[in-house]
């Protein structure tokens, strides 16, 4: 009787083992391939794309598909990321020196998730797979890709610990349809970090890095308000960037 009851503990055990169906790890290694590819039509994008400065203020167009990235609904069909992204998924920004609106979703996340370089912490990659798939799923059928690309950026400054030189950004925001790889509109359109701030700081912490991450802040907040406008406006989707 025990023998029997020993084997009917192993077989249970084994069930609920399978019953939490596939890991992360396990997840991520059966899509490495889909997104690998998508890594390459991000670099053949990024290489196609008219140069740097010559896209007109305004270019907007009738698309039959509208593209849709609603964060606070959660609905997309389109995926945001900055130019450097498309050559490089795994960029991430260093302080305030490069320019990041912070927009990107499931596609950019599923590419360093099943890349070389996958954020996701150790524990993490073991726990249940849950819902991931679907996520993945998504993500490699979205219609739409919009780049913004700084086609100039200065940073702000800080010159004491009370006062910086403002920053500015000249952004063209190019949305392109990921079926045939071509620039479908565009928009172009300047942000400025507000002339004056106030910020917090801890101790040790340096007063004038974090006068010019405040000052950042204002202008990436204003970057996000007029990109979510102009992009609503030249494709006639639906664009809400704050959950």
């Amino acid at each position: 009787m025990k023998q029997y009851m020993a084997v009917f503990a192993v077989i249970l055990l084994a069930l609920c083992l399978n019953c939490g169906g596939e890991t992360n790890r396990q997840v991520f290694k059966r899509y490495e391939n889909p997104f690998a590819e998508k890594r390459q039509q991000f670099k053949k994008i990024a290489e196609m794309l008219p140069a740097s400065g010559t896209m007109a203020a305004n270019a907007p167009a009738s698309l039959s598909v509208k593209p849709v990235f609603n964060a606070k609904n959660k609905s997309y069909n389109t995926e945001i990321v900055m130019y450097d992204q498309l050559l490089d998924p795994d960029t991430e920004s260093k302080e305030q020196k490069r320019l990041d609106l912070l927009l990107s979703g499931d596609l950019l996340l599923g590419m360093k998730w099943t890349g070389p370089k996958n954020p996701m912490s150790e524990s993490a990659l073991d726990n249940s797979g849950g819902d991931l798939e679907q996520s993945l799923k998504k993500a490699l059928a979205y219609r739409y890709l919009v780049v913004l690309r700084p086609a100039a950026f200065v940073a702000p400054v800080a010159v004491s610990e009370s006062a910086y030189k403002p920053g500015v950004a000249d952004i063209e925001a190019l949305v392109v349809d990921l079926e045939s790889n071509k620039v479908v509109c565009s928009c172009r359109f300047t942000a400025s970090s507000a002339s004056t701030v106030e910020y917090v700081y801890k101790a040790g912490e340096s007063r004038e890095s974090r006068l010019e991450a405040f000052a950042y802040s204002t202008l990436y907040t204003e970057a996000r308000q007029k990109l979510e406008k102009l992009l609503a406006e030249t494709t006639g989707g639906e664009f809400v960037f704050e959950r």
